[in-house]
Formats: structure tokens, sequence, C-alpha cells
């Protein structure tokens, strides 16, 4: 990532400042090009056999659901990511540090029509994007058409225009560690491994937050260590402690880590146990993914 690329600022639905790296232009056009041959491949396959079982309205409809389905699929489903965002280690998040929804992310996508797919068309098939139309109407429709697609380029957030309409932004989102092994003792002295174990949690409790918000104390867990993470500790843990009502948080002292690695311990136990009953909670609000 560039140096002179700005770090994202982003606040969380509990008022905490997150900072994210800004994915370069260059690692999301290589990003782009890993998904689109992905997408070739599952292109040709599926219009092959749709050629054969439907005919020319088959495949064109194949194309169609393609072109308008894979990023949405995958980035619904998968945090954000695409497979070539994942490769890559980038990732989609809101600019209000909302969760991603399937509005969110069919706005931010439909405009990819003419941000990608028409400027590819005017390197490919220039001809069929301008019929008859020559001279200065084709001059100033293809410095149009290419405007959109470097548009990334114009701004230091390497927003595109879709982007600018969903409110999000693609930021870095670097390899760590599996998420079950972060409230795991490896690495953690004996005294904090004790103090972890002093802190209990009810189920009303646990109740209260759901996946998007153990996401965010994921997050912050992992930068843990990192300079200037003790304010935001801090910051977290009351917030925690006030929505919990937690009996007196002074009990907690300087075992801030302890305490959030303890409750995500305990709140991660509880989603998947209530996965495995069939009831899952993406937010502390109770909307599942697409709720308005």
């Amino acid at each position: 990532m560039s140096k002179a690329l700005p770090t994202q600022i982003v606040r969380s639905p509990e008022g905490i400042d997150l900072r994210f790296g800004t994915a370069a232009a260059s690692e999301r056009l290589v990003a782009l090009a890993y998904d689109l041959a992905i997408l070739l491949v599952l292109g040709l396959v599926a219009g092959y056999l749709a050629w054969f079982a439907f005919g020319t309205g088959g495949v064109l409809l194949v194309v169609f659901g393609l072109r308008y389905g894979y990023f949405v699929w995958f980035e619904t489903r998968g945090n954000g990511s695409t497979p070539g965002k994942r490769r890559l280690h980038l990732r989609v998040i809101r600019a209000d540090g909302g969760p991603l929804t399937t509005e969110i992310l069919l706005a931010r996508n439909l405009t990819r029509e003419i941000e990608l797919f028409m400027p590819l068309m005017l390197l490919l098939y220039p001809d069929m994007l301008f019929a008859e139309h020559q001279g200065l109407v084709r001059l100033v429709a293809s410095l149009w058409v290419l405007l959109l697609l470097f548009f990334p380029l114009t701004n230091p957030q390497r927003l595109r225009i879709g982007d600018l309409l969903a409110g999000t932004r693609v930021v870095v989102s670097p390899p760590a560690k599996l998420a079950r092994d972060l409230a795991d003792p490896v690495g953690v002295s004996t005294a904090a491994v004790a103090a972890a174990a002093e802190f209990h949690f009810t189920a009303q409790q646990l109740s209260i937050y759901g996946e998007h918000e153990l996401t965010v104390l994921e997050d912050l867990l992992r930068k843990a260590r990192a300079a200037g993470a003790a304010e935001t500790l801090a910051a977290v843990t009351t917030s925690i402690c006030r929505r919990l009502a937690w009996p007196d948080e002074a009990t907690i002292g300087d075992h801030r880590l302890e305490f959030l690695r303890a409750f995500y311990t305990a709140q991660r136990q509880h989603l998947e146990q209530q996965l495995l009953l069939g009831r899952r909670r993406l937010r502390k609000d109770g909307k599942k993914k697409g709720a308005k």
C-alpha cells in the first residue's frame, strides 16, 4: 500500500474510531482481474450449457446474471470480499461503520456497468458502442467513458462512483489469526489468563450483541498491542460495561484486554450455540442482513 494513501477512519456502532488502510488502485485492479478471470470461466461454462438448453436467449440471460450477480453474491456472503479481494486481503466496508446490506451492495455494484463493462466494450468493440457516430461526438464520448474508468485515481480514498453512491470504502484487511485463536491463552501470561477467568457473563448479557459487534471486537483484539490502542480499549470496555450493566467497572482495573478477551470468548460461544439451534443474530438490534 502506498504511503501517500490516507488512513480510513470508520466509527463503529459503539462510537469507536477504527482505522483501516486504503486499498491502492493497483491492488484493486489485480483483485478485479482475478475476479474477471473467474467470471470468464463461469460465463463460458454456464453459457455453453445454457446455449444447448435454451439457445441464444439462455446465454444472454446467464451472462446478465453473472455480470450483475457475481460481485453482489460474494460481497454479501463474504463479509465484503470477493475471491479476488480476499486474495489481495481487501474488503468492502461501510463508511458509517454499519453492517453491509444487500441493498447497499446492489447500489454499489449496479454502477459497474458504466464504470467497467462500458469502458471494456469501448476498448474491445468501439464500433458496437458508437454505431455510426464519428468525429467529435466519438471523441467526447470516449473521454467520458474513460473518465468513469479512471475515476478512482482522482480521489485519495480511491473511491469509484459505486462507492460514492453506496457509502462504501475498500480497505486493506491484512491476514490475521483465526478468530478462534484470538481468545486462546498462547503467548498470554499466566496472570492474564487468571484475570480473564474471573469475568463471567450471563445469558442475558450475551444476548445483547450480534455477529457484527463480535467482528468489530475481533478487529480490536487483533490490534490490541498496537501503539495508541490503550485509549480504544478503555473506550470499548466502558461502552460494553454500560450496555451489559456491569456492576462495577472499577473491578476491571488494568485488565481491560483480559476482560474483552473473556467477553469475546463467551460471546462467540453463545452465538455459535444459537446458530446450532437455528437462531442467528447478526446485529444488536436483532436485524438480519438485508433488513431495513
